[in-house]
């Protein structure tokens, strides 16, 4: 069936994004673009789609009839997990319905079952290697998902080969991203588990990169269709008198520059900490180096004894994590065997985070080197949040920075895939809304050299001739990187907004660049006064809107000594209906988070509460000094040998007698 495609514009300013949905697609689960990147395949509850920029083309792939479902599983349904390409004609698509699909364009069948898991919601990898195409794959092979594999199928002239169950080898592991390296004839995993290794009283996690040889055929006589070649490392996103970030999320390979040697292949990674809380959730960004990689699997080992590694195990020969061996002798396959973690972890590049933050949770990461106008060559990471934002971050000598706050989602939820395709220049990213497609920038949006320059966008440079912040791809002679310090004064941008009378409102400021300072201001510059009003988070301006209030109002950004301002003018409405902009340039104003609101309501309650507060205050001083002035009189009116108080008219004589 065919259903059309919608273009919808999200809450970020300047982009307009492209959505495919249609009304019985759920979970999109896998993204995969053809080698023309004319198409997209996406894997969705019980189908898998064809997509181009007209059309969806959907081929339904519920479970047969007669199919019955473990009677722990609440849902029956099919979901496609895993999309790769076999080779020119023919996908692969791994479900958790005890089968995987071969299609052949739009003629497809399903067959065999333990390549994939048979929980929906269990993560797993599979790449395919080589002309023949062999899939390797980690996932289950049992109903409860309770024995993880890392496993080869498909061999032809050679053996199919599983992890060998004489010792633990992986420990209650969450499969993340798989990874063919033709330099070393080698395929990575990487995943996160429970560490053995460590004796706590807790559960411990760790991230692990694991590795086998594509030229394993297993051991004759021992490891008989096992790996002999099977190794694993931790990962180490940490740095000094810090918990470690040991929870990786997601992983994405980053080839090497054409003059640079294989082993500056980089993985950039994201992890989170197990101790986080509800209200503290950091999540960092780690790159590592496949030399690194390289340089645990080649080193020593620790031996498997009694479900702990205690002791660490030279590497003769260096015959340990080496490609090759499954023709060697049983001692050392026996000693293989068991020796399977290295002694010493990969740390992360420069023993540090390349980013770090306690704003947001980023869940999916996919990333591309871009070079400027100025020659250099940049990496572009795009981050996935939770709470449906994407965010533009480009690595700089000093740190990050952070071009753009994408918003993808309205709602918060958990994304299930993204994709870059660097020759169409988008990201496609994967929901339960559809699929929505992102290009990675959108120079046009700055409309002053300084805009252009100071987002740090290497997508966008600025044409001095034509005056217009174009992309790089479109480079002139004459395209810059370089602020033009002269001659930038940008008119006043002046809006109206309509508000009604005693109601709250949040004036939205927008800037280019995340970096400028965002300041409110009134028309002869003066500052507002924070009894009155409160300044978000993001720049935008809160208040409640009285005769006093509803006045024309600057908004002031600043960065590297560039200033740009915005002129908000307050128009009364006269009717009660809802707030709209009175005109095509206007804004509106946007929902107040209730926190501010709070906030707002005691302080326009402030002064009635200060009058209250202070009138009782004065009442009771009052009464104090009445009791006082009474017990004063009664104190002195006393005769020390009559108890009894003497006679009222003798109070004057008394005192005047004294």
């Amino acid at each position: 069936s065919h259903r059309k495609c919608c273009s919808c514009l999200t809450g970020s300013p300047g982009r307009v994004l492209s959505t495919y949905k249609t009304s019985d697609v759920q979970n999109t689960t896998a993204l995969l673009l053809s080698p023309d990147a004319a198409t997209l395949f996406v894997g969705v509850k019980n189908a898998v789609l064809s997509l181009d920029v007209n059309c969806i083309l959907q081929y339904d792939w519920t479970p047969k009839h007669g199919f019955r479902c473990q009677t722990s599983e609440k849902n029956c349904a099919n979901f496609v997990r895993i999309l790769q390409f076999i080779n020119s004609t023919h996908l692969y698509a791994c479900g958790n319905k005890f089968s995987y699909l071969l299609m052949s364009w739009c003629n497809f069948h399903s067959s065999a079952k333990g390549v994939c898991p048979y929980k929906g919601s269990e993560r797993n990898t599979a790449v395919f290697v080589g002309e023949d195409g062999e899939l390797y794959t980690t996932t289950t092979e049992d109903y409860f998902g309770s024995t993880p594999v890392i496993s080869r199928h498909f061999s032809k002239g050679r053996n199919n080969l599983n992890l060998d169950t004489t010792f633990k080898k992986l420990s209650d592991p969450t499969f993340i991203s798989s990874s063919y390296i033709p330099s070393e004839g080698k395929v990575l995993f990487f995943f996160r588990e429970e560490a053995a290794e460590y004796s706590y009283t807790e559960r411990f996690f760790v991230s692990r990169v694991a590795q086998v040889c594509t030229d394993d055929n297993g051991g004759e006589r021992v490891l008989q269709k096992s790996w002999t070649t099977f190794a694993k490392s931790q990962l180490i996103c940490q740095t000094e008198k810090q918990l470690p970030f040991n929870l990786l999320q997601d992983i994405v390979m980053m080839p090497p520059a054409d003059d640079e040697l294989p082993d500056n292949t980089r993985f950039y990674g994201i992890f989170t900490s197990q101790w986080s809380t509800h209200r503290s959730s950091p999540t960092a960004v780690c790159a590592f180096t496949l030399g690194s990689i390289k340089a645990a699997f080649s080193g020593a080992y620790k031996t498997y004894t009694a479900e702990t590694y205690q002791r660490e195990q030279p590497n003769p020969n260096s015959k340990l994590g080496k490609c090759g061996i499954h023709n060697d002798t049983d001692s050392t396959l026996n000693l293989v065997k068991k020796t399977f973690l290295t002694a010493t972890s990969v740390k992360s590049e420069g023993n540090k985070q390349l980013l770090i933050t306690n704003e947001v949770l980023y869940s999916r990461i996919t990333a591309q080197t871009v070079q400027a106008a100025s020659g250099h060559i940049y990496t572009v990471l795009y981050l996935l949040t939770e709470t449906g934002l994407l965010h533009k971050v480009v690595l700089q000598n000093n740190g990050f920075h952070i071009i753009e706050e994408i918003q993808v989602f309205k709602q918060p939820q958990t994304v299930k895939s993204i994709l870059l395709s660097v020759t169409k220049g988008v990201v496609f990213v994967g929901s339960s809304e559809g699929v929505i497609r992102v290009p990675v920038s959108n120079c046009s949006f700055y409309s002053s050299c300084a805009e252009c320059v100071l987002a740090r966008d290497p997508f966008c440079g600025w044409d001095l001739l034509g005056k217009a912040c174009i992309p790089v791809s479109d480079m002139k002679p004459d395209l810059s990187s370089a602020l033009v310090r002269s001659k930038y004064a940008r008119p006043d941008l002046l809006s109206v907004v309509s508000v009604q009378l005693y109601r709250l409102v949040m004036l939205p400021c927008y800037s280019s660049s995340r970096q400028a300072k965002v300041s409110w201001r009134f028309p002869n510059h003066s500052t507002l006064p924070q009894s009155l009003y409160l300044q978000h988070e993001d720049g935008s301006l809160i208040f409640f809107v009285t005769p006093s209030t509803a006045l024309e109002y600057f908004c002031v950004t600043e960065e590297q000594g560039f200033q740009q301002t915005a002129a908000i003018s307050l128009k009364l409405q006269t009717s009660s209906r809802s707030q709209t902009s009175s005109s095509c340039s206007g804004l509106e104003p946007i929902p107040v988070p209730d926190l501010y609101e709070d906030t707002i309501m005691h302080q326009k309650i402030y002064y009635n509460e200060l009058v209250a507060v202070s009138s009782l205050l004065a009442i009771c001083l009052f009464v104090i000094a009445v009791g006082a002035l009474l017990w004063w009189r009664k104190s002195h009116n006393t005769d020390p040998a009559d108890p009894e108080c003497l006679p009222a008219h003798d109070v004057g004589l008394s005192l005047h007698l004294k």
